[in-house]
């Protein structure tokens, strides 16, 4: 590509994350690349190189990158969040078990779950920060000596109570893993990397704290759990071919890597956009529109990355939440119903779990927008916006006109 040409794919891509228009309707989600000069020159000699895939050297660079920022040991890099998710139960070998994990969280948990062939028992939330609870798991534990795994999830950017679950899984012979995708950039007391799972799985997609278009990553202590992550991502490929074992193609490209190792050298200047942003709405959320919105939780001690901005709107008819989104909608704020609908709800699994904050959670909770990069401008906006919707929803309560909801609920 010509100086002339990246400099205009620079330019336009520059525009995409920066929208200040007064009129233009926020997404409730944008990715943000570093987008530079630096960057398109990287990935042009990669596609010049001809080593694209197979454990290409920006790949392995990337773990190392990874595994240095986390502070861990190993660190394997695969295709998607989904795949590293899938793998690290895969390599549990619990194969025909069942496992414990909430059903609010995205599909993707539960897909990994039916995907290695085990059986999933949906376990409540914490009422305040949508967590797994640790007091449901114990009844549930008790209830079922067979389960053997416990699948917690990090939910917007918060970490459950994974001390307490580890407590209640003591003696249980269950193991504790950590759909970790919201959760690239979250500390706790400093750690970026918790000491309880055995393993625990991020997400690098597009719209992620640290996004390389697609991508995920395993971490572990135990490093034969991350040599049989690195067979099953290779098509299950053993060192002597007659050893191997059926596995997946989920290796990550150079090119990923490369976008990835990009996002990882700004990724603190995106959590302190972010960690901005989101004190600065969620002030605004609890001072002046409490009556109407409830914020997250964040546990003391805790740093989230804010990977989204979840309020639960208020209780009572079913039209609320949709009343709320037409609302924000009529000002050009885009929202999202996520995680919903919850897992449990879905056909296979309809009517047999009893999970009530969960149930509760759900058909109240709206992601309001939050990006690694927005203009005071739109900051505004939408703050007018939730301080408008919760000034008419408290003179008009339930009778808010519904109006036409918006479309879809899709991360």
């Amino acid at each position: 590509m010509s100086a002339s040409g990246r400099k205009a794919v620079i330019a336009a891509a520059a525009r995409v994350p920066q929208p200040d228009s007064s009129t233009e309707r926020v997404p409730w989600v944008r990715p943000v690349f570093e987008a530079d000069d630096a960057l398109l020159g990287e990935i042009q000699r990669v596609l010049s190189s001809g080593r694209v895939t197979n454990d290409g050297p920006n790949v392995c660079d990337l773990e190392r990158r990874l595994a240095r920022y986390l502070e861990v040991d190993g660190c394997v890099a695969v295709s998607s969040g989904s795949m590293a998710l899938l793998l690290a139960v895969r390599a549990l070998a619990f194969e025909g078990a069942k496992v414990v994990l909430p059903a609010f969280s995205y599909i993707a948990t539960l897909n990994a779950v039916v995907h290695a062939g085990m059986s999933p028992v949906f376990c409540d939330v914490e009422p305040g920060t949508w967590t797994l609870s640790p007091t449901h798991l114990r009844r549930l534990l008790a209830a079922d000596p067979t389960i053997r795994l416990i699948l917690a999830v990090n939910v917007f950017g918060v970490l459950p109570d994974l001390a307490a679950i580890q407590h209640a899984i003591e003696g249980s012979g269950a193991v504790l893993l950590l759909d970790n995708a919201h959760g690239f950039g979250t500390d706790r007391a400093g750690v970026r990397s918790v000491p309880e799972p055995v393993a625990q799985a991020f997400s690098f997609h597009a719209t992620k704290v640290l996004p390389a278009v697609e991508g995920g990553a395993v971490v572990a202590a135990d490093p034969r759990l991350l040599a049989e992550i690195r067979r099953l991502r290779n098509h299950g490929l053993a060192a002597d071919l007659l050893e191997s074992m059926p596995g997946y193609n989920a290796k990550l490209s150079e090119i990923h890597a490369v976008v990835g190792r990009r996002s990882l050298d700004h990724v603190e200047s995106a959590l302190a956009r972010r960690r901005q942003y989101a004190m600065r709405l969620r002030r605004v959320l609890m001072e002046e529109c409490a009556t109407t919105f409830t914020v997250q939780e964040i546990p003391e001690g805790m740093h989230s990355n804010f990977q989204n901005l979840a309020v639960l709107c208020p209780g009572g008819a079913a039209p609320t939440v949709a009343a709320v989104q037409a609302a924000l909608e009529r000002d050009g704020i885009e929202t999202r119903r996520y995680f919903w609908p919850m897992l449990h709800q879905l056909p296979a699994y309809r009517g047999h779990f009893c999970l009530p904050v969960t149930e509760d959670v759900g058909s109240r909770v709206l992601c309001l927008p939050l990006h690694s990069h927005m203009e005071t401008a739109m900051l505004t906006r939408i703050e007018a916006a939730v301080r408008r919707v919760s000034r008419e929803w408290t003179l008009r309560g339930s009778e808010m006109p519904v109006g036409s909801s918006a479309e879809g609920s899709r991360p």
